[in-house]
């Protein structure tokens, strides 16, 4: 049995590197404790189907299999092959022994599952020890002979001649893998202790069901090698005489599970203490030098296996079972044999799915509703940070002009009725009445307790709020935040996120069953944001991450920025990023990074359809919405969906053993009632639709991977184009990153030095893009390394040769643009637009109803050539590439002649009335 408790330490352990819990997913390290977890739980005598059911538990996890993520699918997958792999070789012992395995190894991984996704929910909301479990762990330290003191939630240590704040958290004291540990255990003590049903146990003439006990002492008779016989032909084995000594089969699990249990209790403040010391050694060894980063230890899935050694030898010397001597096993009867139990009936089968899925659709649905008037009003008033009022144009640059919101307000401004409460501007209840959305950004001044009580009255009669906070409390938003929030009962952290590895890069995911907020995102980049605090709000995180840390502020510095230190004060694991509260017949959203919505991050991936989800959210309602109305339709259906499960348990104990193939029904009703969900709300809820003109211009990432900017941020050594995206909503445009044919549904094209192969299907939808009115800007130069520039011209009659590269001065048909080119590629075909010297390096041509431009100048507009960084004043020569790229794009959209600008006739973006001019000959 020792095999088995290490089998099951291997499998808590691999959820570490499998959802990167802690530090970042290891698929390879996840696939090896899998399989090497599954090896060891093949001596657990798991109770396997007969053929038929079998197949039918095979297809059933195959189904639910198709629809999990990783790594989740695993466990469907491993009953799915377990099923198949002893009848493919019916003739040999190793199947069967792989096949018990691979089941008890899946039924361990699904109640883990579960357990981890608790544990996330829970520690999200708050990683701090209650006091009385802080003062334990301050106690076990002591016993180590250490001067301490438990100051709130953090231990105070004194080493090195200073006093070292140490964060008491669930993580420390009960992690996620010693969890998973025993409720693996729990799992498999049920498997060794219910191997069939109470009335099977009752009217068997065969053997009993074994209590643990039983298992322990009873020996199983081998046969010795040779043919197989045939099991009906066998004498009744030695234990079928022996006395029923527990009439429930349930009844014998509950005092080998207590004991496990109090082994476990028993070990985690001893291995609280034994982290403590090693990190007291690890600062110790650091001296008198900060120790900044002791605690990367914690994030290692080797330092928590070590740790489970301790619990699985409890486990072996104390719980009933587990010290059987290995020439003791007890033996389960092998798939296919006749025994001949009675097959599961289909309709407890279809009881079982159908009953998981209804309670699986109630679990993820959330009431969309109906869709409100649209208009939204944004908060000017008490904030002075990242404004909606300055413009975002081709004249001012700078910190000051790109930390606005006045990019993303335009954009919001095509999908819904924008406005904005100024600071002069009272917020009571006649000014929130001409809204259905109100939105509050980034505070910073304090609001009066009469424009707190509005702002909850307005969603207590069904408005919605969103919230957008940032982190460290910087210039005291979250404290701001936190007056309007209070009654809604959640609050904005003073403390910052940062992602394990790599602190500055943090990308999120929708989960499988997202919420209908995040459900058009695409894959999407953090800046660095706060974390919420659920506190007693009811409500959903609609962005929950793990793999993260978080310091407090640091205040010394101009924007509370603290270094990305794994100091010992931090608290890791799982945080709420974005909050989802009802209140009344209103709803809430808290948003933790404000910056992704400013002017230079604003049409990165992701972001843009972030805003629009939770403005499309917030501008819904339901009757649902309604607390004293949703709990009780939420409690009739979640009954509806018990009775239906239980009715199956019940039909199957008095026809039939409950099998895999129960478990597996119940298994895809699940993932197929998620799935229903999901569905009806993407239904319910689809993306926003323009209800004003614009013009949107779709970066190709499907044949060009040039690097563009990350968070506002660009590439330092200057190869990138990150600046040369940003700056094209200056113009009154809107930007989308976009690959596959899904890039020629924008009104422009724009291809930067595309180095990937062009594939028939793309060409070919390119061709017909055109035709039929699309804009393409093709931009190529000399240091483009196999570039496929030509596939995307040829069947417009433009060709670059890459290998000429004439350097000179950049003009026109007169002398401006005066640019000094140090080379180019030189363009062939087309309208002649820009010449180096007496060589044409860009050129325009129509084709049928569209237009294509060629510019071999890409060097000029790499980020090196556009001023390295948006915060940058651009100089004279900086400022006149700013100009020209302007004015081929304008070229490209709008048709414009290729003239110099007059430096005073540098326009403003375009109104949307100018969009609806544009779009007409679009």
């Amino acid at each position: 049995m020792i095999r088995a408790w290490a089998g099951v330490a291997l499998l808590a352990c691999s959820w570490l590197p499998g959802l990167g819990f802690y530090a970042p997913a290891s698929p390879f390290l996840w696939i090896v404790t899998v399989v090497l977890g599954a090896a060891l739980l093949a001596e657990v005598p798991v109770p396997m189907p007969p053929g038929r059911e079998a197949w039918i538990a095979a297809a059933l996890c195959l189904v639910a299999a198709w629809l999990l993520p990783w790594p989740h699918r695993a466990a469907p997958l491993l009953i799915a092959g377990a099923m198949v792999l002893p009848m493919a070789s019916p003739n040999r012992r190793w199947p069967s022994s792989a096949g018990r395995g691979m089941v008890s190894a899946a039924l361990v991984l699904l109640a883990q599952s579960v357990l981890i996704w608790l544990y996330s929910v829970g520690t999200a909301r708050s990683h701090d020890l209650p006091w009385p479990l802080a003062r334990l762990l301050g106690e076990v330290v002591r016993l180590l002979g250490l001067e301490t003191a438990v100051d709130a939630s953090d231990l105070a240590v004194f080493a090195s001649g200073k006093v070292h704040h140490i964060g008491l958290t669930w993580d420390l004291l009960l992690d996620p893998v010693t969890l998973a540990f025993l409720v693996g255990g729990i799992v498999v003590l049920a498997i060794l202790t219910y191997p069939a049903s109470a009335r099977e146990h009752r009217q068997s003439d065969k053997s009993p069901p074994l209590a643990v006990a039983e298992f322990v002492k009873v020996r199983d008779r081998r046969e010795p090698r040779g043919p197989r016989e045939d099991p009906r032909s066998r004498a009744p084995s030695a234990h079928a005489s022996l006395p029923v000594a527990i009439q429930h089969p349930w009844a014998a699990l509950l005092r080998p599970a207590g004991l496990l249990v109090l082994a476990v209790a028993a070990w985690a403040p001893v291995r609280a203490g034994l982290v403590l010391g090693l990190l007291v050694q690890r600062i110790f060894r650091a001296g008198p030098e900060p120790a900044h980063n002791v605690m990367e230890i914690v994030f290692s899935p080797w330092l928590h296996l070590v740790l489970l050694a301790g619990p699985v030898f409890l486990a072996w010397r104390l719980v009933p079972g587990s010290a059987a001597r290995p020439d003791e096993p007890v033996s389960a009867p092998p798939i296919g044999s006749d025994a001949r139990p009675r097959r599961t009936p289909p309709a407890s089968l279809a009881l079982a799915a159908v009953g998981t899925a209804i309670l699986a659709f109630l679990f993820h649905w959330e009431g969309v509703g109906t869709p409100k008037a649209g208009r939204v009003m944004v908060v000017e008033r008490h904030s002075t940070w990242e404004p909606t009022t300055r413009p975002y144009d081709t004249q001012d640059y700078g910190e000051p002009a790109s930390y606005t919101y006045a990019a993303i307000y335009d954009y919001c401004s095509r999908y819904y009725t924008m406005s904005r409460l100024l600071e002069a501007e009272p917020i009571d209840r006649q000014a929130l009445d001409r809204c259905d959305v109100l939105v509050i950004k980034t505070p910073t001044a304090a609001y009066l307790p009469g424009e707190v009580a509005a702002v909850a009255d307005f969603v207590q009669r069904g408005g919605g709020l969103l919230l957008i906070g940032e982190h460290t409390d910087v210039f005291k938003s979250s404290t701001y935040l936190n007056q309007v929030a209070e009654p809604f009962k959640f609050q904005f952290r003073k403390d910052l996120l940062f992602r394990v590895s790599s602190p500055y890069v943090q990308e999120y995911e929708p989960r499988a069953v997202p919420h209908p907020v995040v459900q058009n995102l695409p894959p999407m980049h953090f800046a660095v944001s706060c974390s919420i605090d659920p506190g007693s709000s009811r409500g959903r995180a609609v962005v929950r991450s793990a793999g993260l840390w978080s310091l407090p502020p640091a205040y010394h510095t101009e924007n509370y920025f603290p270094e990305a230190e794994y100091r010992t004060d931090m608290r890791y694991g799982a945080f709420v990023q974005l909050w989802a509260a009802r209140h009344g017949r209103g709803r809430v959203l808290a948003w933790t990074d404000s910056t992704i919505f400013s002017n230079f991050s604003a049409f990165e991936p992701g972001k843009a359809e972030l805003m629009l989800g939770m403005i499309q959210w917030l501008n819904h309602r339901s009757i649902l919405d309604n607390t004293n109305l949703r709990l009780p339709v939420y409690a009739i259906v979640a009954l509806a969906g018990l009775l239906g499960i239980a009715a199956g348990l019940r039909l199957s104990f008095r026809q039939g053993p409950a099998r895999l193939a129960l478990a597996a029904a119940a298994l895809a009703g699940w993932t197929v009632g998620s799935s229903a969900a999901a569905a009806a709300q993407r239904i319910a809820m689809p993306p926003p639709q323009p209800v004003r003109p614009m013009v949107r211009i779709v970066v190709d990432r499907t044949v060009s991977e040039v690097p563009l900017a990350r968070g506002g941020f660009t590439r330092r050594d200057g190869r990138g184009y990150g600046l040369l995206e940003q700056w094209i909503p200056r113009l009154g445009y809107f930007t989308a990153r976009r690959s596959g044919l899904d890039a020629l549904t924008g009104d422009g094209l724009l291809v930067i030095c595309p180095t990937r192969s062009v594939s028939p299907q793309y060409r070919q939808g390119l061709i017909d893009y055109v035709a039929a009115g699309g804009k393409l800007l093709v931009i190529d130069s000399p240091d483009s390394s196999g570039s496929t520039a030509n596939s995307l011209l040829w069947p417009f009659g433009l060709s670059m040769d890459h290998s000429a590269a004439p350097a000179g001065r950049l003009h026109g048909k007169d002398s401006w643009p005066d640019i000094p080119v140090e080379s180019a590629c030189v363009v062939d075909g087309g309208e002649p637009l820009l010449w180096v010297g007496e060589t044409q390096v860009a050129a325009r041509t129509t084709y049928a109803k569209g237009t294509v431009i060629a510019i071999g100048l890409g060097s000029i507009f790499n980020d090196a050539g556009m001023g390295l960084h948006w915060m940058a004043e651009p100089d004279e020569p900086t400022r006149a590439r700013f100009e020209l790229w302007y004015w081929l794009v304008r070229a490209l959209i709008e048709g414009a002649p290729l003239e110099h600008p007059p430096r005073d006739a540098n326009r403003p973006p375009l109104s949307m009335q100018d969009n609806l001019a544009i779009r007409s000959t679009l």
